[in-house]
């Protein structure tokens, strides 16, 4: 195995794998001049990074000097992005033997490009979700309807099995081993009844998609350009998380939502924006703490699970679960609005009440001055 391909095999999450490979095969572009002809590399072309990653490991160059301006030459992407493109570096630096000093890292991210994220988000609502929803199929429909309810990131979704949806209970739970998470730390969460009805259509017709699946995918295979799908496959949706920004995005386009950030030409509403739809709108009415820890939140995880049970857990969902259901009846939706408001009123009575008190209390001061002032007064005229 070449160098380049045994430093991202240390890298399991799916995520940063692939921005830590992007990042080193920018910095080799920068070094040598652009490789590729598309975003993504060819077999062909990868082959060649591999030789120049090997060919840089033997060179002795001046490799502060070489990430410092690799980092400024990034001065016109967004600035998380030459971030992550400058830790690939210096991971793969520490992989063939170059450890940076603290100093020296300093050094370097002062290159880097001021500022976190750049795109401009759109808002994502109820009204906007179900309108993206009426451009899903069955499959499509119960993953999104998933990831909606449940806050799990889209790589722990592509990875879950059927064995670890317990679709009976009420609300229903998804068991989310140590092996699929971000964290390596196992939780579980819990999905809505409309995800749940979502889900058991799909399983309907899920043998036949993965038969169809691995019939359209004969020919690539044959041609080395794919993996053999297996009609095996036990996760619920035998599909990657490429296949899942794509469904995304189709159903955006269909629904004309489909719009870019001029800046960073990145989609404004993307599909990592439905955790935080979940985060926003389950914490209205759940525990934060809770909400944080059905997210995989690590900080929380402990601190929930020690305060309260599964099952007290499962109760404060369901009473929150209209919050992050879409296609809720008209009159739940003004309930929920009649919610919000009344959260309002009750917000503005609490600040009046603090104001109030204050008040009084001043008052209180004011009559007490008064009472020995008279007093005082009284004593004089006795002598």
């Amino acid at each position: 195995m070449s160098t380049l391909s045994a430093f991202l095999e240390l890298y399991p999450v799916i995520n940063t794998k692939r921005g830590y490979k992007g990042g080193v095969m920018a910095f080799l572009d920068h070094i040598y001049g652009r490789q590729r002809a598309g975003r993504q590399a060819t077999p062909e072309e990868w082959s060649r990074y591999e030789a120049l990653a090997e060919q840089y490991r033997a060179e002795n160059r001046d490799r502060i000097n070489d990430l410092m301006k690799f980092n400024a030459s990034n001065a016109a992407i967004p600035p998380l992005t030459a971030k992550t493109r400058n830790n690939a570096v210096k991971e793969f630096y520490a992989y063939i033997g170059f450890e940076l000093s603290p100093r020296e890292q300093k050094r370097v991210r002062l290159r880097l490009p001021k500022g976190s994220a750049r795109t401009i988000e759109r808002d994502l609502d109820h009204q906007t979700l179900r309108a993206i929803l009426q451009h899903m199929d069955i499959k499509s429909k119960a993953f999104f309807l998933t990831l909606v309810s449940s806050g799990m990131r889209v790589g722990e979704l592509v990875k879950v099995h059927t064995k670890d949806f317990s679709l009976n209970d009420s609300p229903a739970v998804i068991t989310i081993r140590g092996e699929y998470t971000k964290t390596g730390e196992a939780r579980f969460t819990f999905i809505s009844d409309e995800a749940v009805d979502a889900l058991k259509e799909w399983m309907k017709v899920r043998d036949k998609y993965m038969m169809a699946a691995a019939n359209r995918n004969r020919g690539l295979v044959r041609k080395e350009r794919a993996k053999e799908r297996l009609k095996t496959d036990s996760r619920m949706f035998p599909f990657s998380q490429k296949n899942a920004g794509e469904m995304w995005t189709t159903a955006l386009k269909n629904a004309d939502y489909l719009s870019y950030d001029p800046s960073t030409g990145r989609s404004q509403i993307h599909i990592h924006m439905l955790r935080k739809f979940f985060r926003s709108q389950l914490a209205l009415g759940c525990p934060v703490d809770i909400v944080e820890s059905l997210m995989g939140h690590s900080g929380y995880l402990t601190d929930a699970y020690r305060r309260f049970t599964k099952k007290q857990m499962g109760e404060y969902y369901k009473k929150a679960e209209h919050l992050v259901t879409l296609t809720m009846p008209e009159d739940l939706e003004d309930l929920r609005q009649e919610q919000t408001e009344q959260k309002e009123v009750l917000t503005a009575l609490a600040s009046e009440n603090r104001q109030l008190r204050a008040d009084l209390l001043v008052l209180n001061d004011e009559l007490r001055t008064i009472k020995k002032l008279m007093a005082v007064v009284t004593e004089k005229e006795v002598k």
